[in-house]
């Protein structure tokens, strides 16, 4: 007794127990040695807790791939794509804590045709969205069209001073009457515009269509323009399945559910 209590004093006091995986556990504090561990100590692949971000699709694919489980499932909404690899099964609870997420960003080609969308522009800001989504512009009125036609068309409309009429055609759009810089002239502003651009920084690849509807209003020697998709909402949740359809298709044998 006298002998463990001096051993306890001055820190000599032998194990009293060593776990299954050979790891032993010191009385005084029940401090476990970390040196001696077994392979048994050693998770199963599973329970690796990982919680990484990847922005690029094809990285991330790679990353899931490496790391993927017979029970990894995927989910998804308009905000990120989220592989969960510890998913529970049907015969054996896990934690879900282990993942890998990559959140969906907008391209600024996007956002720029979805801020035009929906609302009045002035003469001014309708030329400035026709140059600056110049290269986005495949089409006017269901036919494809050629660069120069979009530059025509907002220098037509830069040099304008003073509309004299506006008359809408059904199947070309509006042709416009007006004096310009260098005199009277006449010109046409199509009723439908194509723009073609990716949606997603994740994947610059995966370009998306939208056919929007122009509306032309004449407003004291000037003019309101207001472009509408109808399908805006529809399209981008195509496009978002068509994205992870991708991603789960490359992952070979994943899942992925709409949350």
């Amino acid at each position: 007794m006298l002998k463990e209590l001096y051993s306890a004093i001055t820190g000599n006091l032998k194990p009293v127990a060593i776990l299954e995986d050979g790891r032993e556990v010191i009385h005084n504090d029940y401090k476990v040695v970390e040196d001696n561990r077994g392979k048994n100590y050693e998770h199963d692949i599973a329970r690796h807790v990982l919680k990484q971000s990847i922005l690029n699709k094809d990285d991330f694919i790679e990353f899931v791939k490496e790391y993927k489980t017979e029970s990894t499932k995927i989910f998804f909404n308009n905000l990120r794509i989220k592989a969960v690899f510890n998913y529970s099964t049907l015969d054996k609870a896990n934690y879900h804590d282990s993942f890998c997420e990559m959140q969906l960003e907008h391209t600024k080609n996007f956002e720029e045709f979805r801020s035009c969308l929906d609302r009045d522009l002035t003469q001014k800001e309708f030329i400035r969205i026709l140059k600056r989504l110049e290269s986005c512009i495949k089409g006017f009125n269901k036919k494809e069209v050629a660069d120069m036609d979009i530059i025509e068309i907002a220098e037509n409309l830069q040099a304008t001073k003073n509309f004299q009429s506006v008359m809408r055609n059904t199947g070309q759009g509006f042709t416009v009457d007006a004096e310009v810089k260098a005199g009277n002239t006449s010109y046409t502003i199509p009723r439908f515009i194509h723009f073609v651009m990716p949606v997603y920084k994740n994947d610059l690849k995966l370009e998306v269509q939208f056919d929007c509807e122009l509306f032309l209003e004449a407003k004291e020697n000037s003019f309101i323009v207001n472009l509408v998709c109808y399908k805006l909402d529809e399209i981008i949740e195509k496009t978002i399945r068509d994205l992870t359809k991708d991603v789960c298709d490359s992952c070979e044998g994943v899942k992925s559910f709409m949350v």
